[in-house]
């Protein structure tokens, strides 16, 4: 089979506003921008993006065991540079059914199919702002006006807030994928495992830039790279029991590590979190972050004062109940050179679980997900350390206010909350340890339960089918991690149970 095919595609965008205050008539027929007497301001704005890709693929298969693809296709992006916006990204792949040849025939028995396939593509991203390419400036009569011929008059000028990149090209990931399928037992079992290695060159990035560079300093480049690898499987087991009883178990797995591999050189300390001086996330997770490795919180004066003989300290102010920082770098002294990459939120593994039964009319179904990952908990700066910030605050510093009391008289702090205080002497506001929790969950993301009527009655009733279910989401979480929700992180509101009963029915 071959096909060719050309596809062309044109998005246009255009927007406007007007506001403003102080209605002076305030019936619906005066109501107009021109009307109003203060903080009247009015803007507009407008994008295009438009790509065109030509493109051919050939399938070919021969006795059904082996298997050839071959795609090729041309992409060009306005939002590149005009003199390299466009690309070609091949991609082959080929499958070998070893299971259907001659000298597999005494497996027959036990494997049903076996399957062994591999596939290398390049494919682009352009994924970037419309205009990202182009030089912009921008009207502005407050950085850009200038008195021309003096005098109190001004002239409004315009300013560049973007600078062009002649060179902007595809951002190209490299892929191989091998792997097999496999079945056994008449499709009892069947398995499957992939393992993938993508390469990605020519990252798209809009690197910082010096102040000396003036206004519009801000750039696309092609400034990186970066590797992704890792497996997946997948396995499944049904089996019926009887004529009324079957049940079903799957699982599938993914493990991945994910590693920067490279960037330009003058953004090499600095982009993605590096510490711009000797510290470069090049060899780290994209994401990762930079601060500062902890080691609890002093417990008590002697471990302060056994502390500060032993360090130099230009970094933290050591007390009891403040969170104790680590010499990293093993220098004797605790300072800004301690910072050190500290880990990412990317999952290290990822789990699902799918569990199915089916007796008489009766059928139940159960997903499980999971994933193993640290997460960084932001919601400390504002539970955790009373001088932060002036809302509202977790009830942990009340047990850590006791804690500290109880110190006062016995001489040890137990709580693993800092101990509240006024000020922010110890610099706990920066990046640390401290805000890294295990973020590994298990969550019973959906369960169903139905009854099918059987088929007497539906023929009775003259229907083609009528189900009773009952559906629950997010049933229970099992996790160590104390924000909001390991899944989604950050600051998501908290994914709630949901309970549906439902009825269906055909005529």
């Amino acid at each position: 089979m071959a096909l060719v095919g050309v596809e062309a595609k044109r998005n246009h965008f255009e927007d406007m506003f007007g506001e403003g205050k102080g209605f002076v008539i305030e019936d619906p027929d005066y109501l107009y921008l021109g009307n109003v007497t203060t903080n009247k301001n009015t803007g507009s704005g407008a994008s295009n993006y438009s790509m065109f890709s030509v493109f051919g693929k050939i399938n070919y298969t021969w006795d059904n065991k082996y298997l050839v693809s071959f795609t090729l296709r041309r992409d060009a992006s306005s939002r590149l540079s005009t003199e390299h916006n466009y690309d070609w990204f091949p991609s082959v792949s080929a499958g070998w059914r070893i299971s259907q040849e001659r000298f597999m025939e005494n497996t027959r028995s036990w494997l049903t199919d076996l399957k062994i396939r591999g596939a290398y593509g390049v494919n682009g991203n352009d994924i970037i702002a419309n205009d990202a390419f182009y030089a912009k400036y921008a009207m502005d009569l407050d950085r850009a006006a200038y008195a021309i011929g003096g005098g109190n008059s001004l002239a409004a000028g315009a300013l560049r807030s973007r600078s062009t990149n002649p060179d902007l090209t595809w951002e190209k990931t490299y892929q191989t994928n091998v792997g097999f399928d496999a079945a056994f037992l008449n499709n009892s079992l069947t398995i499957s495992f992939d393992y993938f290695h993508k390469k990605t060159n020519d990252m798209l990035v809009e690197k910082p830039y010096i102040a000396t560079i003036g206004e519009g300093g801000y750039c696309w480049y092609n400034g990186g790279s970066m590797v992704n690898k890792g497996v997946e499987i997948t396995a499944e087991w049904r089996q019926s029991v009887n004529k009324d009883f079957s049940y079903s178990i799957g699982l599938n797995v993914t493990a991945m590590k994910n590693e920067v591999t490279g960037l330009m050189d003058d953004i090499y300390y600095t982009w993605g979190g590096g510490n711009g001086r000797d510290k470069s996330i090049v060899g780290q997770p994209l994401g990762s972050w930079m601060g500062y490795k902890t080691d609890g919180v002093f417990r008590t004066q002697e471990e302060v004062d056994a502390y500060k003989e032993k360090y130099r300290i230009s970094f933290g102010n050591p007390a009891v109940g403040r969170v104790r920082y680590v010499d990293t770098n093993g220098d004797g002294e605790i300072s800004d050179r301690d910072r050190t990459w500290l880990g990412t939120d990317l999952p290290k593994a990822q789990f699902g679980l799918n569990l199915g039964a089916a007796w008489k009319g009766f059928d139940l179904s159960l997903f499980f997900n999971s994933i193993v990952r640290d997460a960084w908990n932001n919601s400390r700066f504002y539970t955790d350390f009373f001088p932060l910030w002036t809302g509202n605050h977790g009830t942990q510093l009340l047990d850590a206010a006791k804690a500290y009391d109880s110190y006062l008289k016995t001489g040890y702090y137990s709580s693993d909350v800092p101990a509240p205080s006024v000020n922010n002497s110890n610099n706990e506001n920066e990046s640390s340890e401290y805000f890294i929790e295990d973020g590994s969950f298990i969550r019973l993301k959906t369960l169903s339960l139905g009854y099918t009527l059987p088929k007497n009655i539906q023929n009775r009733l003259r229907l083609k089918n009528a189900r009773v279910y009952f559906q629950a989401q997010n049933l229970f979480t099992i996790t160590k991690y104390s924000g909001a929700d390991p899944e989604g992180l950050g600051y998501p509101y908290a994914l709630p149970r949901q309970y549906t009963f439902g009825i269906q029915f055909g005529f």
